[in-house]
This record gives structure tokens, sequence and C-alpha cells, in this order.
């Protein structure tokens, strides 16, 4: 399984590396087709916008696997070892909680979209395309989170191979 998660890590560093590359260069065409030449792109300001939510939510996970999120150490700082690891343990299970609620939420409202037929304005693609993002990326999450937990507890002989 670490093997799966660390190809899918190479390939979601590389989308997120293109799309913000293909962004850029979408928004600048955009721009120069608007005060150069006094026409715009109808539909690549949406385009943006949704390659936009993706990758806030792809990055969500990514912030997740690099142990980047928010944290108040306050009280782990004030804890022996064993005590900091177990309130670290506790902070993570309440967000992959809350991951697992996105996901079955998530989903939820995507199939509510994707029952409607809900098109984008400019595109006319299936803005349930635009929703997955967030079940999808919560699940990723998920199993960023559950490897973490697992890492957590690991002795510490096997963890010197490194993360993800």
């Amino acid at each position: 399984m670490r093997k799966m998660l660390r190809l899918y890590t190479k390939f979601e560093e590389r989308l997120l590396i293109a799309s913000l590359v293909f962004t850029v260069v979408l928004i600048f065409i955009q721009v120069i087709m608007r005060y150069v030449f006094n026409n715009s792109l109808s539909w690549s300001e949406e385009l943006a916008r949704y390659i936009f939510i993706w990758q806030i939510w792809l990055g969500t996970g990514v912030g997740i696997r690099l142990k980047e999120q928010i944290r108040v150490e306050i009280f782990s700082k004030k804890l022996s070892p064993s005590g900091a690891k177990w309130l670290n343990a506790l902070a993570l299970t309440i967000l992959l909680l809350f991951c697992i609620f996105l996901v079955i939420n998530g989903y939820q409202l995507v199939m509510m979209i994707a029952g409607r037929n809900a098109l984008s304005t400019a595109l006319k693609i299936p803005l349930s395309y635009i929703y997955l993002s967030l079940p999808f990326s919560s699940a990723i999450t998920s199993i960023y989170i559950i490897d973490q937990l697992f890492e957590l507890f690991r002795p510490a002989k096997e963890t010197e191979g490194g993360t993800i």
C-alpha cells in the first residue's frame, strides 16, 4: 500500500505543478486578450476557477502528508514524549473523523448534483466533476492520516525509512 501511495504522491505533485503552470498561462492569455485585443475568452475564468478548486482540495492532502497542518503545540510541549504522542494521535483521529464526514457528505452532494444534471455556465461540463474534488481529496487525506497514525505507533526502527 505504501508503494501505491508513493506513486500517487508523485502523480499528485506533478499534477499540481502542471495545473498551476497551466492556470498561470491561461490567466495571462486572458489578460492579454482582454487588454490588448479588447476581446476575452468566455471560458477561461471558469476553467481557472475549477482548476483552482481542485488544487485547493488536493493541496490539503499534501499539507497533511507533509505534516504541515495547523497545530497548537503549547499542550504537547508540556507533556512527556508519550503524552505528546497520544495527544497527536487524538488530534489525528479527530481530523480523520472530519475527513470521513467530508467523504460521506461530499459524495452525497456529488450524487445530488449529478442527479440534477447541472452544467457549468461557460464550459458546459457537469458540475459534479468539480464537486467530486471534495470527497476524493478527503479520501486521500484520510489515507495519509491513517498512515501517520500507524507511523506514530510503529517502532522507531521501522520509521527510519522516511515518510511517503
